[in-house]
Parts: structure tokens; C-alpha cells; sequence
């Protein structure tokens, strides 16, 4: 696997440097999102916890990926801007697994705990719900014979 860097950019808005990558990798599959972060972390000589791989981009029947990386100056810097799911994608797969199961044992937990939803009962005749309003309806006309035209 050869790593070839396009572009760097230094943000100093959000202390980070935005890298571009080029990674060939013949004749093997699309390199994981942890195994070029430990590498772009040892080449670059920062610790692991500030380099995140923003996105891996193959195209079909290409040996080559592009890759878009963050490196910021300080862990705290990385944990304010990083979205959860950033970070999910870049930990090492037993810890990925690990998050996803304790992900699934909580909706599950959360389900148990939802009350179950009543089916409404259609109201009775005359039965008037607590806090429904009521409709008030003009009282009938009282039925005349049709005037008859003056002569």
C-alpha cells in the first residue's frame, strides 16, 4: 500500500490540518479507515487519537483510493468538532463491535421500557369524553306552510 498526499491545508479556525491522500493498494481491497489512520499517525508523528479518516472514496475496478483526513493539534480540539459517527467508523473493528452491541442492547432496553400505546374505544352515544368540547347546535326551525302570494 503506497500513500501519496495531493493536498494539506491548515485550519486554524478548527486546529486541524486537512489532508488529501492518494492510496494505491494492487492487487488487495480497499485498505480499513483504521489501518490508514495508524500509518498516517505513525508518518506524520502525532498520536492516533487526532488523526480521523473523514471519508475513503473507490472506484469500481480502480486499485487506487481517495481519502479525505483530519489531523488536529489536540485531542480536545478533535472531541468538539469529530461527529459521533466519525468516530465510530475510525475505532479498530473489536471496538467497533463492541459499540454497535452495547448501541443494540440500549434500543432494546429503551423498547422494554416504552409503555404500549391503548387503542382508542369508539365513544357511546350521549357519552361525552373529559375535556372534549361539546357542539352546540341552533335549535330546529319550526316547519310553517308556505306563505301563499297576496292577491
Amino acid at each position: 500500500m503506497e500513500i501519496k498526499v495531493n493536498n494539506e491545508f491548515y485550519n486554524p479556525l478548527l486546529k486541524r490540518k486537512e489532508i488529501s491522500l492518494e492510496i494505491e493498494h494492487a492487487g488487495e481491497g480497499t485498505p480499513e479507515r483504521f489501518d490508514v489512520r495508524k500509518r498516517m499517525a505513525s508518518k506524520l508523528g502525532t498520536k492516533i487519537e487526532t488523526v480521523f479518516v473523514v471519508d475513503l472514496r473507490t472506484s469500481t475496478g480502480m486499485q487506487k483510493t481517495v481519502c479525505s483526513l483530519q489531523v488536529y493539534d489536540d485531542p480536545s480540539a478533535a472531541a468538539s468538532s469529530v461527529p459521533e459517527h466519525v468516530v465510530a467508523r475510525n475505532l479498530p473493528p473489536d471496538e467497533r463491535a463492541k459499540l454497535k452491541e452495547a448501541a443494540s442492547a440500549k434500543a432494546e432496553k429503551k423498547a422494554a421500557k416504552a409503555p404500549e400505546k391503548r387503542e382508542a374505544k369508539p365513544a357511546k352515544e350521549g357519552e361525552v369524553k373529559p375535556g372534549a368540547k361539546t357542539e352546540t347546535k341552533p335549535p330546529p326551525k319550526p316547519e310553517t306552510e308556505p306563505s301563499k302570494p297576496a292577491k
